[in-house]
């Protein structure tokens, strides 16, 4: 199937990783060749020597058809926050190791983005959540995520009670050091890493998971797409703080809500034509058949 040919590229780098200026340079020089025009972030520009050139990815998200994050999975849930709204598909490339949400290897890329410019690729629509921090009934902020929103204590405090509810009705109180609210496209994050279940990633599904539940029989809860999960701080010996994908953390009191439902917002990552999922699941966990 045919898709469409981006004519304008947007491309942005995460500065501090291995081969980051040979694999911009070589890109460019692709983009270039092909007469695309490419918008660069502030950090490309820079390192291309190029910093006039640089523009904002508000920007870029605004006007790009496609854009392509040289990186990992860290820098795709940056782009993919800073992009504030704006649909344009995300092309991530991994600088390291594979990653779950970067779906081309450095050493492909020029292959995958020759081939993305004919038209042959995939789009693999994500499903993001909204958190919101309430606070004696008040919102405080709302903040988007593609894999999580945890609930956590420092590491200095003890365990807390959390009060957890799905649609209005009670789940259950949970005595733990945390929760996990994750999409499907984060099942395979910290979620995973806690105990919770794999999800295919283009499920649409919520995620409840608890970190260190005190009774064994605490197991994660997998929640409706249109949920409204609702989770107080009951009691907590010490700082708690909420967490959106990693990156973005603000500080919890006792008798703070956190609100979770699906966000009316999608991420689209882009995959070459044959990429497949389960050889990435297979390969990152070390399955069976890796190298089948």
């Amino acid at each position: 199937m045919k898709l469409r040919i981006p004519s304008t590229v947007g491309v942005t780098v995460h500065a501090g990783k291995p081969q980051a200026r040979d694999r911009l340079c070589e890109l460019l020089s692709l983009l270039d060749e092909s007469k695309v025009n490419v918008l660069l972030e502030h950090e490309a520009a820079t390192l291309a020597a190029k910093p006039q050139a640089g523009r904002t990815l508000k920007h870029i998200g605004k006007t790009a058809d496609l854009i392509i994050v040289l990186g990992g999975d860290g820098t795709i849930l940056r782009v993919a926050r800073e992009m504030e709204g704006s649909a344009a598909p995300l092309l991530g490339v991994n600088l390291g190791n594979l990653g779950f949400l970067t779906s081309v290897h450095g050493d492909k890329l020029m292959g995958a983005v020759r081939e993305i410019l004919r038209g042959e690729y995939q789009v693999s629509e994500r499903q993001t959540l909204q958190a919101t921090l309430l606070r004696a009934g008040r919102r405080k902020e709302t903040l988007p995520a593609l894999n999580d929103v945890v609930v956590s204590r420092s590491a200095f405090s003890r365990i807390v009670r959390l009060r957890l509810s799905v649609e209005g009705e009670l789940l259950t109180e949970y005595v733990c050091d945390g929760m996990i609210f994750a999409t499907a496209t984060g099942s395979t994050a910290y979620s995973l890493s806690a105990g919770g279940p794999i999800m295919v990633p283009t499920a649409r599904a919520l995620i409840i998971t608890p970190i260190c539940p005190h009774a064994l029989s605490n197991r994660s809860v997998i929640a409706g797409e249109n949920s409204v999960v609702r989770c107080q701080v009951v009691s907590a010996a010490g700082e708690l703080l909420l967490t959106v994908d990693g990156q973005v953390q603000l500080r919890m009191e006792v008798g703070d809500e956190v609100e979770v439902r699906q966000s009316s917002r999608s991420v689209q990552l882009v995959t070459p034509k044959n990429h497949s999922y389960f050889e990435v699941l297979r390969e990152k966990l070390k399955w069976s058949g890796a190298n089948v």
